[in-house]
């Protein structure tokens, strides 16, 4: 009889669930596993032979066995495979179709039939919630670090017989409920950096509220000295906290692909990636042998990717990133298929305005030819520069009095929040959830301007020869400013300041 159990697999980001199929049937004693497994998995049919002899339940070897992971196209990999096999198979022996309800099974088998926790719970656990299966079998050493996914029920097995009486009826597991542990969140470390310890650059620091609040890329330019890097390095300062599914989201990604440790704490903060100048294609965007693994654009998803000194990057690396700005999202394709992973960041950028650092600067001499500048520009490209929101202009002059009012951290994030708090009441019913994610079709409906702000619009990027993603971008961060102003309507003042962060200094520089 065939019998079937499921199991799965994560494809990129996401789980696929896996139907594995077993059969029984006069012939040569044989186990076969089929459906793309990879050695891992096929090497799990000596391992399970093994468990169910050492558990001491009866079993006739003696047939041929196929064992079918379905869909066949695509590739498995990992141990966990082990235990949804084996109860396959004495399901089948016992005339048992399949469990009743939505059930997932992972688990891999000792040789004396104990079940040991497998890597990659957590992620396949969150993964398969997003599909909307809520019952999971797994090994009882990995319910510590699942139990704080909230809406689950999980089965915890210590050995094979366990998991065998369950499927057959004979005992009962109850279930653990998944719950939302606030204190699993870890302890908060204080921040070691304030923006009050930056003093003079109060307009600065209100271009990365504007930033921050709508989820706009910014780019910092500017002399050597002139606080690009101390700049963006707080801006994890302000970077509101994460809600509980961008906190799985986020844990889901860092636990799949390289923090293999089992515990109850979730990381809690942004992701704040800053990669150096000589990182690889395949480093930031995704890529490497086997199956592709998430580059820095992947890792620092709901967070912040800062590119310091972005002119010395690879150009070829830097224009890839357009794709993935524009879909928030990053497809790698190889000769086994395709695979998606999610890249929804604040592009934070920092660019001197030429090789030696000083063109402009009226404290130092530029020693750098024409050519030399234009070519140094010419490795960020003009699409690229379109596609930040906010271009901050930065000099060695500190703007503003030393001894007058210092924004903070603190008070800039409340600011942040309130905007945040915003969006998201307006956006409630949308796909979206900040500013900057904005298609034509929605600004249209949330981004109206009244006559006299629409000419003055108008009038501004006919002056300033901005292309139609610049005037999109001018009206999104317009938005935001309003946010922070808590006005619904667009108005005059609130696209004046958006033109202001988009104006930059070196537009007009010619040979």
């Amino acid at each position: 009889m065939v019998s079937f159990i499921h199991s799965c697999t994560m494809s990129g980001a996401e789980a696929e669930i896996i139907r594995v199929e077993c059969d029984m049937a006069p012939g040569l004693p044989v186990i076969s596993v089929v459906g793309l497994p990879d050695a891992v998995v096929k090497e799990s049919k000596e391992r399970l032979r093994s468990a169910i002899i050492n558990s001491g339940i009866e079993f006739p070897w003696n047939r041929r066995i196929t064992i079918n992971l379905s869909p066949a196209g695509t590739r498995k990999e990992g141990t966990h495979f082990d235990l949804p096999m084996a109860l396959g198979l004495m399901m089948s022996e016992y005339g048992i179709r399949s469990v009743s309800g939505e059930m997932v099974v992972i688990g891999e088998l000792s040789l004396d039939g104990s079940i040991i926790p497998v890597d990659k719970a957590f992620p396949l656990c969150v993964a398969v919630r997003e599909k909307g299966i809520k019952k999971v079998m797994l090994p009882a050493g990995n319910l510590n670090e699942t139990i704080i996914i909230e809406g689950m029920e999980f089965y915890p097995v210590e050995d094979f017989v366990q998991a065998h009486d369950f499927i057959i009826g004979k005992t009962v597991i109850e279930p653990v409920e998944g719950r939302r542990c606030e204190e699993t969140a870890g302890i908060q470390k204080e921040n070691d950096v304030d923006f009050y310890e930056v003093t003079g650059r109060e307009y600065e620091k209100r271009a990365i509220e504007i930033s921050v609040g709508g989820f706009h890329h910014i780019m910092f330019s500017g002399p050597p000295g002139s606080g690009k890097s101390m700049m963006a390095k707080r801006i994890p300062t302000v970077l509101p906290e994460m809600t509980y599914e961008e906190m799985l989201e986020v844990n889901k990604l860092y636990r799949l692909f390289g923090n293999p440790d089992r515990n109850d704490r979730l990381l809690h903060k942004r992701p704040f990636r800053a990669p150096g100048g000589n990182v690889s294609m395949s480093a930031l965007l995704g890529g490497g042998n086997g199956i592709p693994r998430p580059g820095e654009i992947t890792l620092a998803h709901n967070g912040v990717l800062f590119l310091d000194e972005m002119p010395e990057f690879r150009r070829d690396v830097i224009e890839a990133l357009r794709q993935p700005l524009e879909d928030e999202y990053i497809t790698i394709s190889r000769a086994g298929g395709k695979i998606t992973y999610p890249c929804k960041f604040i592009l934070v950028g920092a660019r001197n305005p030429c090789p030696c650092g000083y063109y402009g600067d009226v404290t130092h001499k530029c020693t750098c030819t024409c050519m030399q500048i234009k070519r140094y520009r010419e490795r960020i490209s003009g699409p690229i520069m379109d596609r930040f929101d906010i271009v901050l202009e930065l000099s060695n002059e500190c703007e503003g009095e030393r001894n007058g009012r210092i924004i903070s951290s603190g008070e800039m994030k409340r600011n942040i929040c309130k905007a945040r708090k915003i969006q998201n009441e307006r956006y409630r019913k949308e796909t979206i959830r900040f500013n900057s994610q904005l298609s034509g079709r929605m600004m249209k409906k949330y981004c109206n301007l009244k006559r006299e702000a629409a000419d003055f619009y108008r009038e501004g990027c006919e002056k300033l020869g901005v292309s139609r993603r610049g005037e999109d971008k001018i009206l999104k961060v317009a938005r935001t400013v309003a946010d922070m102003a808590e006005c619904e309507d667009i108005e005059i003042i609130h696209l004046a300041e958006a033109f202001q962060f988009r104006k930059r200094k070196d537009d007009s520089f010619e040979i």
